[in-house]
């Protein structure tokens, strides 16, 4: 059974963070909706009732949906498996944040009476206004008088969503200090500078002042948390159908009953044009063939469902895998990303490759599995697992034949890193970047439609359509973000060898079985020409 990890500060110096790998209590397989063990050791906090209106559920809110935000606030909605990760990461930061504040004082309450004056920062602070319930991070001194707020972020603020998020989170905690009398001068986010290189090449956090900028979003918030209130003191969820929220939706019950392939699942509709088809009262198949909103790729999938074999453009499909030289090289990697880099000449979030699988096909040769040639590398050392990934790499490939990928974003992106990172390597790197071929533009481009599908591309909801038999159901690492934290925890110092083991064999048969998965995509997408 997958288990959790978390990263732990082990000490804080002038040189810069040191961290550690710890181990911590076993988890169930984190999906949304279903139970998910901690990544953290320490003692969790009581949660408030569900009638109580929070910082993370007014989020939800807002940026999902009420009837999450109502599912949520009754324990029927989880974190996912990555979603626990960032948040034990965000933990991390938090805690090293308040090293910035050396005067401060750790609250994890409401403030006593002493200690509303505004002499000294104050940290995790809770404050209630009838039923809404928020914990500040950081509250201090303003220059001349009463407070500023400072918002903690393990984020790098460098995208507008994030930057949209972190708006309207601060927004809501100002709203309600205001409610509660709070005399607030300023308002801040503290977050991860993108540009820090540890260990200690430049300044770790980096601070936006938002003082004056929130008026449209504390707006929101004041419109909003009335209803929101309302919302989660109610015995039932609230209905949303139809909505445009239907999409994605992780709520443990539906609104409505959906045929299995309707407007929802058309691949890639743009929202607008989603709004407006659901506003005309338009859901299945029949009522939205030939709508002036569908572009070809739709229409190809409305072909497929509704006649129940796959939709293949022959011609579109011919010419893609006319690209192709050989010999082939099926490459996947997994790579893991820390808030808090560990190793040297990394970035807060960077992607670190950690392990890679190949699968290598030669002109002419049978395609079973015995007969194709299979490469891999897993680091399992407790340091920086690039340098002995890049030297086995530059091995493995050699210097002819497309390398192809399952969206090349990811792969190209690992290999302009390590082609940054490792410059006696610089032409092999760029070579092989030159050479990716994205064996996913075939499924997201609409040129082969299987209706098992539903409108999604992704490697796992293709594959069922070519070998139903070979499923990641079968697995005990079954997806991206398990095979990150089943890492961290397999070169923990605190792991036994046994359990390194059992977690290395995981992770190799995770990792082969993605490149497996495209070797059976291309002779069987070849067969069909």
């Amino acid at each position: 059974m997958p288990k959790d990890i978390r990263l732990a500060l082990k000490e804080i110096g002038p040189e810069g963070y040191k961290v550690r790998h710890a181990p911590a209590a076993p988890a169930g397989r984190g999906a949304r909706g279903s139970s998910v063990g901690g990544f953290s050791d320490k003692p969790r906090r009581k949660p408030l009732g569900p009638d109580q209106l929070t910082k993370s559920r007014y989020m939800t809110g807002v940026t999902e949906s009420k009837r999450e935000m109502w599912f949520e606030a009754r324990g029927e909605l989880s974190p996912d498996v990555g979603d626990r990760w960032r948040m034990e990461q965000g933990n991390l930061v938090a805690e090293l944040a308040r090293e910035e504040f050396p005067e401060g004082t750790f609250v994890g309450g409401p403030l006593s009476e002493s200690q509303l004056q505004p002499t000294r920062p104050l940290f995790e602070v809770r404050f209630s206004v009838g039923d809404m319930t928020i914990r500040v991070d950081v509250l201090r001194p303003a220059p001349s008088d009463g407070w500023v707020l400072t918002e903690v972020k393990s984020s790098t603020m460098t995208s507008r969503p994030s930057k949209k998020r972190a708006k309207q989170d601060v927004a809501f905690q100002a709203f309600v200090l205001e409610e509660a009398g709070i005399s607030l001068e300023g308002v801040e986010v503290m977050h991860l500078n993108p540009e820090y290189v540890h260990p200690g090449d430049g300044d770790l956090f980096a601070r936006t002042d938002l003082t004056g900028e929130l008026d449209e979003q504390i707006q929101e918030a004041r419109e909003k948390a009335p209803e929101f209130t309302s919302v989660l003191r109610r015995d039932e969820p609230p209905n949303l159908w139809p909505s445009r929220a239907c999409n994605t939706c992780d709520c443990p019950e539906a609104c409505h009953d959906l045929p299995e392939h309707s407007v929802l699942t058309l691949p890639r509709l743009y929202y607008g044009h989603l709004d407006e088809i659901i506003e005309e009262g338009r859901w299945t198949l029949e009522e939205l063939q030939g709508h002036s909103h569908l572009k070809p790729k739709h229409e190809n999938y409305i072909q497929a469902a509704r006649s129940g074999e796959p939709y293949v453009d022959s011609s579109e499909v011919q010419s893609a895998l006319d690209e192709l030289e050989y010999p082939l090289y099926f490459l996947d990697f997994e790579a893991i990303d820390y808030a808090l880099p560990p190793f040297e000449g990394t970035s807060p979030w960077e992607k670190v490759p950690f392990q890679y699988s190949l699968h290598v096909v030669k002109e002419g040769q049978p395609l079973g599995k015995e007969e194709v040639a299979h490469k891999e590398f897993l680091g399992t050392g407790e340091g920086d697992p690039r340098r002995p990934l890049a030297e086995r790499l530059v091995q493995d490939i050699g210097p002819e034949g497309s390398i192809v990928v399952y969206n090349a974003t990811f792969e190209r992106g690992i290999l302009e890193d390590l082609q940054e990172a490792f410059p006696q390597w610089e032409d092999q790197f760029q070579n092989y970047t030159h050479r990716l071929w994205d064996q996913g533009k075939i499924f997201q481009d609409g040129h082969y439609v299987h209706p098992s599908q539903k409108g999604s591309w992704s490697l796992k909801t293709v594959l069922p359509a070519f070998d139903p038999d070979l499923k990641y159901g079968d697995l005990d690492v079954q997806e991206g973000m398990e095979a990150v934290v089943q890492y961290s925890r397999m070169i923990s110092l605190e792991t036994s060898d046994s359990e390194a083991r059992e977690i290395e064999e995981d992770l190799l048969a995770y990792c082969e079985q993605d490149t497996w998965a495209m070797v059976v995509i291309h002779k069987s997408v070849t067969e069909l020409l």
